[in-house]
């Protein structure tokens, strides 16, 4: 996918945040809903690593969250966080991020809105 089409395309439906932090890696689209899946950069060491000797491990648990409609249809995230180890210590981080408020399956901007106009 084009890296300008895809960064403006979530720079439309997410925060900042996430347009800084995540890559669209793919869409998927069925009769209800648009599903975007989002991979951190691999390159966004957590900070507890920095100057050690790391290797990446994989991906947290995806997290699903609701953000604005395309088209008249449901829009979802699939944020995938990485997680690093440290090769010394066998320990694992990842970064932390705040997309949604604790309990809200929706984007801060989108629960903003629908607070707002609610």
């Amino acid at each position: 996918m084009d890296k300008y089409l895809s960064d403006t395309l979530l720079s439309i439906v997410a925060s900042n945040e996430i347009v800084t932090h995540f890559e669209l890696v793919s869409i998927s689209e069925n009769e209800d809903n648009f599903v975007l899946r989002l991979e951190e950069y691999s390159t966004l060491l957590p900070i507890e690593l920095e100057g050690k000797s790391t290797k990446l491990n994989g991906f947290e648990n995806k997290l699903e969250i609701h953000t604005f409609p395309l088209k008249g249809k449901s829009c979802y995230l699939h944020i995938y966080r990485r997680k690093w180890s440290d090769k010394d210590t066998g320990s694992s981080y990842s970064n932390n991020y705040t997309f949604h408020k604790t309990g809200m399956k929706a984007t801060n901007e989108l629960g903003f809105y629908l607070k707002k106009n609610h």
